[in-house]
């Protein structure tokens, strides 16, 4: 730090430049803008994200639902009922 305040002291122009570049940065990277352009990408993936998860959970369940008709219901039927000796 010592060094850059002693070349800031010595070349004027080299604050400036440093506060250029700075100042360059910010426009380039860290804008409402560029914020608010980043916000909308990411809420769109989001939305297409949780779109297409709600898909895949329809599609889960059909199968789960095509698993129990055809498989599960059968098995069910095959097996012994539990006899209670009290009633």
């Amino acid at each position: 730090m010592v060094e850059f305040f002693e070349r800031c002291k010595e070349d004027s122009g080299y604050w400036k430049k440093i506060s250029d570049g700075g100042l360059r940065r910010i426009q380039e990277r860290y804008t409402w803008k560029i914020y608010s352009e980043r916000l909308m990408t990411l809420a769109g993936v989001y939305g297409f994200w949780k779109y297409v998860s709600k898909l895949e959970r329809r599609e889960t369940r059909r199968y789960l639902e095509m698993f129990y008709i055809l498989k599960f219901r059968d098995l069910v039927k095959s097996v012994p009922r539990a006899v209670d000796d009290d009633h």
